[in-house]
């Protein structure tokens, strides 16, 4: 028995000492890319050639029309923001006029228990799908302790 105990000891142990030497050697991997990198950008930066000052144009241009139209559309989001909310409030106003106000109050009354209707079945919902999600999770860990 003291013989098995060493055994799964110096398993363990092996272990151990590759997954450490795997994470050194990783270590040591990314801190060589990131010195390569660095010396690639300083090589390429001390390139002025004309080819090389095209291609930073280009991509200064590029870059210059990816702002621009972003801005276009974030304007254009904002304009049709702004005209959606104009006419919700045009509509508004003209279903005030037009629709008595009790029956807009009794509308407005079915609205929100529709919409507590709508929250409490998304509120069973999620709180079936936790309950399905840890009784899967659970049955995942038994049959992965069991297969070790």
């Amino acid at each position: 028995m003291e013989n098995l105990q060493k055994t799964l000891h110096d398993l363990l142990n092996a272990g151990i000492g590759f997954f450490r030497a795997s994470e050194e050697n990783i270590k040591k991997a990314i801190s060589e890319f990131e010195k390569v990198y660095e010396e690639l950008k300083q090589k390429g930066a001390s390139d002025n050639s004309e080819l090389v000052a095209n291609l930073r144009k280009s991509l200064d241009d590029i870059v210059k029309q990816v702002e621009e139209l972003n801005s276009k559309a974030n304007q254009t989001f904002e304009e049709v923001s702004k005209q959606i909310n104009e006419n919700y409030q045009k509509i508004a106003q003209e279903i005030e006029k037009l629709v008595p106000k009790d029956q807009l109050d009794q509308f407005k009354a079915k609205l929100d228990e529709l919409n507590q209707t709508i929250q409490n079945k998304i509120e069973e919902l999620a709180k079936q799908f936790k309950k399905e999600e840890a009784a899967a999770s659970s049955s995942q860990r038994t049959s992965t302790s069991f297969e070790e």
